[in-house]
């Protein structure tokens, strides 16, 4: 797989839509060069300092005996463990990008700015990898997607 924005932000539109059951379970993010040293910098001002990751459940307490898939953030704590932080909501949708179809990472409306206009989209790549993209949703910020990538970490080697 192709790791610099430009690549990804070009292949994005042939990436595969995923299901919200495929994103179960923690995974690892990484960035693409030349975002490697910036990104995770501008999380820790944005209030993700040590992010690590997302994880996603199944949730089967909806009452409408329908499985959803709710999410949260994962950050780094002192102790070398995670710590779940700011939720986040899971839905199929549209891409900002290309209009194709994209699981949509989304924040409520009273998260912390600039959360609230934050939205991430997914796709997965051939080799399993999960490609992210993340618009802020304001005039003239929607149309430029910034790539990440996630990985699934194994339950036993979870930190």
């Amino acid at each position: 797989m192709s790791t610099t924005v430009r690549s990804l932000r070009h292949a994005w539109s042939t990436l595969q839509p995923l299901a919200p059951e495929e994103v179960i379970g923690d995974l690892e993010a990484s960035f693409v060069a030349p975002l490697r040293t910036v990104a995770p910098w501008g999380l820790g001002l944005l209030g993700l300092p040590r992010w690590y990751g997302k994880r996603f459940e199944a949730d089967h307490a909806t009452g409408s005996g329908s499985q959803t898939v709710r999410g949260v953030n994962l950050v780094r704590d002192s102790s070398a463990g995670l710590r779940e932080v700011l939720p986040i909501q899971l839905s199929v949708g549209t891409s900002l990008a290309d209009g194709g179809l994209a699981l949509v990472v989304s924040y409520a409306a009273d998260a912390p700015r600039p959360w609230r206009w934050v939205r991430d989209e997914l796709r997965g790549a051939a080799d399993g990898t999960i490609v992210g993209m993340t618009f802020v949703d304001r005039p003239l910020l929607r149309r430029v997607g910034t790539p990440f990538l996630l990985t699934r970490v194994a339950a036993s080697s979870r930190r």
